[in-house]
Order: structure tokens, then C-alpha cells, then sequence
């Protein structure tokens, strides 16, 4: 069973340790729960103690999109207990008396919880008094006979005037000394906070810890189950996670918003990049509008063009690279289902440029990105080939092979491959039929067979034996080169 805790002043480390074997993490800021629960994927959080005023805090939704993996959240002492009582409808689980008052309705005010505290490396030493404790001693002083009801009252009311930072004793007992509060009766308070205060967030953040561990001893079956709700994932939630959730690289923790920007500035064809990244999310917007639709067979042959393209058959391999690129399984399906849906479109288009296909749209793409000089050298190149140094027989011999023998040449001899079925890759490079593919390869075999023949006959004749190795291999297809210049 794998936890995860947030604590800071509630109760020391070391103590809780001693109680649960857990992650252990500072007070949490807002996207510290969401991040904890990407990023670790625990069997549950509990959530003891957050920061705020300085920092933005917890948010809800981080809790319910928690919930809505699976994990058990359990909250106490005191952000936890707050945010328990908010959440306990769709599943957060409160623990503790400070809970059950927020919960009644008891307790409404977020102070009651808050005191000013040192930094981690001081232990977080408290510089005052939560109210939660304070009311929770003087009910003991009131139990031991050493004030009354009213007196209780009135001393709890002084407290609760001060600003959160301010509450200490001393300065409550300086206050009520100035309100007319006996001295007697302030030095017996005084006596009995020395030796019986009440520390109630620290027992109830035991208490947490306490609950989460009886689960090791469980059946995961027995565990709470969990309430049913459906997760908004609300525009302002997409920013929290798409732009402001941490991920881990080494020892280092970053904000996905920092990722992309170092890229804006180090990328040298960022500004492709980016072109591409927003014509892609643009294109499944615009599919959806149009009505095309996709299947999940669709998306799975995405999925396994992907896989096949980038060398992650094997499951373990997918695993990693997932893991490296902070996707889950199905943050990794939601992409490539975006992609489907582009190339969806692409049908949709070249369908109704049935005749024209993507011969502009191509040799447009060239012109823009400066490369379609060269290309047009080479394709003049076989061009030459074709016309002086290939004859009728070469042609018509090329033309008699089957295509997915053609196919697997051709990848040899140029590292030219494909990822997805023959027929469908012809289909989106532009081809009418699978006929006019084969005419292609044909050709460009029939060329690549004078190249070699022209490349033989201008070799000394030293070398003849080099040329007897060499030739009869191209033209039975057996040559290989993962030249992308060759002809």
C-alpha cells in the first residue's frame, strides 16, 4: 500500500513515521495534490496540513480529479479537515474531532485551523495558537474546575478577536488582564496550560495516520468504497494540469508551463513546431464540427502506427517512454485520438479532391519550408536515368514483381519505410490506386538498376571483382542503404 501525506506543523516527521511508512511531503500549495497524484499514483493521500496566504491553496477539483483515479483521500487536523468537510459528499474521508465540528457546522472559519509556524528547516516551529487547540484546552481547564462556562466563553472569544498570527497566550492572558480577568485566575489558566495543554490537531493527525495504516492489513475489497460523481473537468482545471502541474526529471521538479517555454527559446525549428502543434489540435476541433468521426479501431491502428514508428512494440518499452514523457496510458490514447481524428479529416479532404489528390498540397509544403528545389534535381535525376540508361525489358521486368517485394527494395535501398498498412499509406500519400504506387516503385527500381549498371562500367578494370559483388546484389534487391540522397 503505497501513501502519500501532507504534513508540516501538525506533528513532527519523525513522530508520524513512526506511525505510517508514507511519502512525506511538505504543506500543500495548489497543484502539490494534483502533482502528487500523477506523478507517485498512491493508494491514498492524506491531506493534514496546507499553506495559504502566501501561496494559493489546495484546490478542490485536485481532490475530486484524485477521487476520480481511484486513489482514497483522507483528510484531518487542519487544511484537511477543512477541505474534508467540503469534499466528504463526493468521497473525501474526514477523520478527527476537528473534522466532525466543521463538518456539524460547529466550526465555519478558516482561522480556526491557522497559526504562523516557521520554515521546514526549522521544524516548523509554531509562532502561535491555532484556535482549534486553544478551544480545546480551555474545554479541559472548564472539565478540571479551573474556569467556568462563562469564563471559557469569554476567554475563547478574546482569543478569537485577534488577528491568526497574534494568538498566543501570553498575549491572551495580556488582553483579558486589561479586560478585568482576575490575576489568580489567569495564573491557575496559566499552571494548567503548562502541564495539560490539549494539542488537537496533533492527535487528529494521528489519527489519520492511523486509519490510513489499518488498510495495509485490509483486503484491498474492504477498503472504503469509493462515491460516484462525474469529474468536470472545467477550463480552469485544464490549465492547472496542462500548465501548472509538476513533473519530476532527476532531483529537479518543474511546471509543464516551464518545459514549454525553455523550448520557445532553445528550439531552433520551434516555430515549426509549434505551426504543426496548433494545426493539429486545430484539425480535431474542426473534425468534430464536420461531423467526421472515428472508431476505436480507428484509434487503436493509430496507436499501433505510433508504437511501430518510434520502436515501442514491446509493452515494456511503451511503459518507459510513457514514464519519460509524463503521459498515462490514457493521456497517450486522448493524443493519439486527436491524431486519428486529423487524419480522419486528411480522408475527408483528399475524398473530395478525388481527381487533384495532395500533388499541390505537397509540392506547396516544399516550396514553403525551402525544399523543393532539391527535390525537384532529384526526381530530374531519376528522371535522366529512366529515359537513357533503362530499357523496355528493365521496365516491364520491375512491373512483374509483386509490390510488397517492390516495397521492401525500395525501404532497403532508401531506409524509405512505411508504419501502416500498404494501401492505406497510399491512400494519404496521394495515390488514386495501389496500381499507380507499384508503377512508381517500378520506375524507381528500373532506375536505380542503370545508376548501378552506369556506376560498373566507369569502374577500372582492377576492379572487376568489386563489380561482380556489387551489381548483381542492387539488382536482386539485396543492396541496402539508408541513404536518403539515393536516387
Amino acid at each position: 500500500m503505497k501513501a502519500v501525506i501532507f504534513l508540516g506543523p501538525s506533528l513532527p516527521v519523525h513522530e508520524a513515521e513512526e506511525i505510517l511508512d508514507a511519502t512525506y511531503l511538505p504543506p500543500a500549495r495548489q497543484t502539490d495534490f494534483l502533482t502528487a497524484a500523477v506523478n507517485l499514483r498512491p493508494d491514498a493521500i492524506g491531506l493534514i496540513d496546507g499553506v495559504f496566504l502566501q501561496s494559493l491553496s489546495v484546490w478542490h477539483k485536485e481532490i475530486l480529479f484524485a477521487l476520480d483515479q481511484g486513489i482514497l483521500v483522507y483528510g484531518a487536523s487542519s487544511m484537511g479537515a477543512l477541505r474534508a468537510a467540503e469534499t466528504a459528499e463526493y468521497g473525501m474521508i474526514g477523520v478527527g474531532e476537528i473534522y466532525r465540528q466543521y463538518a456539524s457546522g460547529e466550526l465555519q472559519d478558516d482561522d480556526e485551523v491557522a497559526l504562523a509556524h516557521a520554515s521546514a528547516d526549522q521544524n516548523y516551529q509554531k509562532a502561535s495558537e491555532p484556535m482549534v487547540n486553544i478551544r480545546a484546552t480551555l474545554a479541559a481547564a472548564e472539565k478540571a474546575g479551573i474556569v467556568d462556562a462563562a469564563q471559557r466563553a469569554r476567554m475563547n472569544a478574546i482569543a478569537k478577536a485577534m488577528y491568526f498570527a497574534d494568538r498566543t497566550f501570553a498575549a491572551i492572558f495580556e488582553v483579558a488582564g486589561a479586560e478585568g480577568v482576575p490575576p489568580d485566575l489567569r495564573e491557575k489558566l496559566a499552571s494548567f496550560i503548562r502541564t495539560n495543554y490539549v494539542d488537537q490537531k496533533k492527535q487528529d493527525a494521528i489519527e489519520l495516520l492511523r486509519n490510513i495504516k489499518q488498510l495495509e492489513s485490509m483486503e484491498r475489497e474492504s477498503w472504503p468504497e469509493p462515491k460516484p460523481f462525474e469529474l468536470n473537468r472545467s477550463n480552469l482545471f485544464g490549465t492547472l494540469y496542462t500548465r501548472d502541474r509538476r513533473v519530476q526529471h532527476g532531483d529537479v521538479s518543474l511546471a509543464l508551463e516551464s518545459i514549454a517555454n525553455y523550448v520557445s527559446l532553445h528550439e531552433p525549428c520551434f516555430d515549426e513546431l509549434n505551426f504543426n502543434a496548433l494545426n493539429r489540435i486545430i484539425l480535431f476541433d474542426f473534425a468534430s464540427v464536420l461531423g467526421v468521426k472515428v472508431s476505436e479501431d480507428d484509434i487503436d491502428k493509430e496507436c499501433a502506427r505510433f508504437r511501430k514508428k518510434r520502436g515501442l512494440v514491446a509493452e515494456e518499452d511503451l511503459a518507459l517512454w510513457l514514464e519519460a514523457n509524463h503521459l498515462s496510458r490514457r493521456e497517450f490514447r486522448d493524443l493519439l485520438t486527436q491524431v486519428a481524428h486529423c487524419r480522419g479529416l486528411h480522408r475527408w479532404f483528399m475524398f473530395a479532391l478525388w481527381m487533384d489528390r495532395t500533388t499541390q498540397t505537397v509540392l506547396d509544403e516544399l516550396r514553403l519550408t525551402g525544399k523543393y528545389v532539391d527535390w525537384v534535381a532529384r526526381a530530374a535525376a531519376q528522371e535522366r536515368l529512366l529515359e537513357g540508361a533503362t530499357s523496355e525489358s528493365d521496365r516491364t521486368a520491375a512491373a512483374r514483381i509483386p509490390l510488397d517485394e517492390l516495397l521492401a527494395e525500395h525501404q532497403r535501398w532508401t531506409g524509405r519505410g512505411i508504419d501502416i498498412d500498404t494501401a492505406s499509406w497510399a491512400e494519404e500519400a496521394g495515390y488514386h490506386t495501389l496500381s499507380n504506387l507499384k508503377m512508381e516503385l517500378s520506375r524507381s527500381r528500373a532506375a536505380r538498376g542503370a545508376l548501378l549498371r552506369l556506376l560498373a562500367d566507369s569502374m577500372p578494370a582492377e576492379d572487376d571483382e568489386t563489380q561482380t559483388q556489387a551489381a548483381p546484389a542492387a539488382g536482386n534487391g539485396g543492396w541496402s542503404s539508408s541513404n536518403g540522397n539515393a536516387v
